[in-house]
C-alpha cells in the first residue's frame, strides 16, 4: 500500500462526572496511532519538561498574537495561565496519518469543528442518569458544598448540548463505554470520505471495469 491516509481529530466533550478522561485513557491504550495534541501554554516550563513534548511554552503576548491570527483555535485559563490548541499541531499530526483525540468544552469542540470540518468528528459523553452524575461529582471530594452545587447545576445544563455532536456515548459501564467510543473511531476510519482515494492507495485505479 502506498501513501498515507489522513488522520482525523476526535473531540470528546461532556459534563463533569461523565467520565471523559477515563474513557479517553482506555481508548488510547487500544491503538498507538491515537494520540494527544501538545497544547500551547503561558505557564513557565517546569523541571523535567521539554518544549514540544509537554507543552509549547509561549509568553502572554505571543499567545494572544496566536489567538488573533487564528493559530490557537480554542483556549481556556487555569490558575492564571492560558492553555490552547494549536492549528499547526493538529495539522502536523493528522497529515502524518495520526488520529488526535481532544478533551474539550463545548465551545472548544465548536471551534475545532469549524476549523477542521472535514477532519473532525465529535462525541458527547453522557452519564447514565442525573443521580449518577451527581454521585460521581460528589465522589471526587474536591470542593465544598457550595462549589459542588454550582458544578452539579452546570453539569445538568451542559447535557443539553449533546444534540450538537456527531455521536453520543452513554458511560454507564466502563467496558461498554470504551467499546462504544472505540467503535466510533474504527467506523470513521472506514468511512468513504476518509477512503475516497483507496483505489490509488491500493494501486487498483483502472483495474476494475
Amino acid at each position: 500500500m502506498s501513501g498515507t491516509t489522513r488522520g482525523m481529530i476526535v473531540v470528546i466533550s461532556g459534563p463533569s462526572g461523565s467520565g471523559k478522561g477515563t474513557l479517553i485513557n482506555h481508548v488510547m491504550k487500544q491503538d498507538s496511532n491515537v494520540c494527544y495534541a501538545v497544547s500551547a501554554t503561558t505557564r513557565e516550563m517546569r523541571y523535567g519538561e521539554a518544549e514540544g513534548v509537554n507543552y509549547y511554552y509561549k509568553s502572554d503576548a505571543v499567545f494572544d498574537q496566536l489567538v488573533a491570527e487564528n493559530e490557537i483555535l480554542e483556549w481556556d485559563s487555569f490558575c492564571g495561565y492560558k492553555y490552547g490548541t494549536l492549528r499547526s499541531e493538529l495539522e502536523s499530526k493528522i497529515s502524518k496519518g495520526q488520529d488526535v483525540i481532544l478533551d474539550l468544552t463545548v465551545p472548544g469542540a465548536r471551534a475545532i469543528k469549524k476549523a477542521f470540518p472535514e477532519d473532525c468528528i465529535t462525541a458527547f459523553i453522557l452519564p447514565p442518569s442525573i443521580e449518577e452524575l451527581e454521585n460521581r461529582i460528589r465522589g471526587r471530594q474536591r470542593e465544598n458544598e457550595d462549589q459542588l452545587k454550582l458544578r452539579i447545576e452546570a453539569a445538568k445544563q451542559e447535557v443539553e448540548f449533546f444534540r450538537e455532536f456527531d455521536y453520543t456515548v452513554i458511560n454507564d459501564d466502563l467496558d461498554t463505554g470504551v467499546d462504544h467510543l472505540w467503535a466510533v473511531i474504527k467506523a470513521e476510519r472506514l468511512s468513504y470520505k476518509r477512503n475516497s482515494d483507496v483505489l490509488n492507495r491500493l494501486n487498483l485505479k483502472g483495474a476494475i471495469v
